[in-house]
């Protein structure tokens, strides 16, 4: 028996198919809005993306939690950072009731240790960004602003990688800095698109809109990695709601 597609009420695409001996299966796709490809809505395996997804999830706690650590015992290791009263305010308190997971080492030798978990957390987030894209297949100008963010994001990943693993910090870190830069100045226009085009989640959206804000903000109270924690959420949303939404064929 051939496969039919028919449109449902909302929009969405339904399509039913039967086969002798096994269950029909049916599929509902989102349709298509503007800035994506026309017709179906790019296919996503769904257990690529729950697996995805929950990943995202798992880095974006550890980076919330972990990457305070992290300030700490940069603050530990350079004392000079409390000269910001944001950073004086929280720290020392908290570096006296985290005592015995800040002073295990060399406060140089903790302070790499836990830079270690932002490649993860950059990874993570590089994947959840690469799921979304895919799973919504833009166009045109919508296409090149993704493709600008994810170039970016895997600049920064690269940043990440030379910052915390390899002894050329200094240059990796410039690295960063340039990454972020473009991440901030180029998720404007990208957020602003996708909200007019109703990308779901629109939170995403909006933290890409205001990343460069939050990256000034955050940096006075912890450490720049924190910087991309915001947007580690807002993509782990925006692959929760892909995985939800993926299409998986039925095996019976």
């Amino acid at each position: 028996m051939t496969d039919r597609t028919t449109p449902s009420a909302s929009g969405a695409i339904t399509t039913t198919g039967a086969t002798p001996g096994l269950a029909a299966a049916t599929t509902t796709l989102d349709a298509p809005t503007a800035g994506q490809r026309p017709g179906a809505v790019p296919a996503v395996p769904a257990r690529r993306a729950r697996v995805i997804a929950v990943i995202a999830w798992v880095m974006a706690a550890i980076g919330t939690v972990g990457g305070q650590l992290h300030a700490l015992s940069r603050v530990a290791a350079h004392p000079e950072d409390l000269e910001s009263p944001l950073v004086a305010a929280w720290a020392p308190p908290a570096i006296d009731a985290l005592q015995p997971l800040l002073d295990w080492g060399d406060p140089t030798l903790v302070y790499w240790t836990y830079g270690k978990i932002w490649l993860p957390v950059g990874l993570a987030f590089l994947a959840a960004a690469i799921l979304a894209y895919r799973a919504r297949g833009p166009v045109g100008g919508e296409r090149m602003l993704w493709r600008v963010q994810l170039a970016a994001y895997g600049l920064l990943v690269l940043a990440l990688a030379g910052d915390y693993y390899t002894p050329w910090t200094d240059s990796f870190f410039l690295v960063g800095l340039v990454a972020f830069a473009v991440i901030g100045l180029g998720g404007i226009p990208l957020g602003i698109v996708l909200l007019r085009r109703g990308f779901r989640p629109r939170t995403t959206a909006w933290l890409l809109i205001a990343m460069l804000p939050f990256f000034f903000v955050i940096t006075e109270v912890t450490s720049m990695g924190s910087a991309m924690l915001p947007l580690m959420w807002g993509w782990a949303l925006a692959a929760e709601s892909v995985a939800r939404r993926a299409v998986a064929p039925s095996v019976v």
